[in-house]
């Protein structure tokens, strides 16, 4: 893993304050923006894009697989259960969300999206209150352009330790979630993406590269109370 660069108390979404250690990503100065060219359900619609072509896509065919960031060389476990976790929320409250076609493109491309991610931070947490077991929460993030829009996507990886070893019980990918930036930007006419062309999305359609400081900012938004 790479070595870690300071530590700071944070306030989570949920009223915890944790506290966090960030990565040091000496080196990087500049992340550029993964471009996914290749849409695996071109020509789609979304509601026709369902929960077993994204298994076909991730697991292939598998019950679990293991995937590995360039970065920090962390290997993850993904299993059947897990991207079911993730993608539970498009098929329920994301339903009709004009997000949705992106997101299940961006889940089917998870192992690609965790190969380039850049570790950005850490914390503890007791699993359960009078229990020894714990667990340490990564957090990854990467600029990515999908269908002519660029995202921030984080992926959170859990790493259990069992209470009579320290070791690695599993690394686990659970969440994977992207968010809008900033400045309006219609579908790009030459994008074939199946999403509504009369919407229209936030994009830096302009920025080829953000910083560490960026994903940083966009971590700590997504999982405290920051700004």
């Amino acid at each position: 893993m790479s070595n870690t660069l300071k530590s700071l108390k944070l306030t989570r979404k949920d009223g915890k304050v944790v506290d966090v250690i960030f990565y040091n990503n000496v080196g990087i100065e500049n992340v550029e923006i993964l471009d996914i060219k290749q849409l695996k359900f071109e020509g789609m619609k979304t509601k026709d894009i369902k929960k077993t072509l994204i298994h076909n896509e991730v697991l292939k065919g598998e019950d679990k697989i293991y995937l590995q960031n360039k970065h920090s060389k962390m290997i993850a476990g993904l299993s059947k259960r897990h991207v079911n976790k993730i993608i539970s929320t498009i098929f329920t409250r994301d339903i009709e969300s004009r997000h949705a076609y992106l997101k299940k493109e961006l889940i089917s491309n998870v192992g690609l999206i965790f190969y380039s991610a850049i570790p950005i931070l850490k914390h503890s947490e007791l699993k359960k209150p009078l229990l020894y077991d714990t667990q340490i929460i990564h957090r990854f993030a990467l600029p990515i352009k999908i269908g002519g829009f660029v995202f921030f996507a984080m992926i959170t990886v859990k790493e259990r330790i069992d209470f009579k070893d320290v070791e690695i019980d599993e690394f686990t990918i659970y969440d994977l979630h992207s968010e809008v930036q900033q400045n309006k930007k219609s579908l790009d006419s030459s994008s074939k993406a199946s999403v509504d062309k009369s919407m229209t999305f936030l994009s830096h359609y302009q920025v080829i590269t953000y910083s560490i400081n960026d994903l940083t900012a966009f971590v700590n938004r997504s999982i405290t109370n920051f700004g």
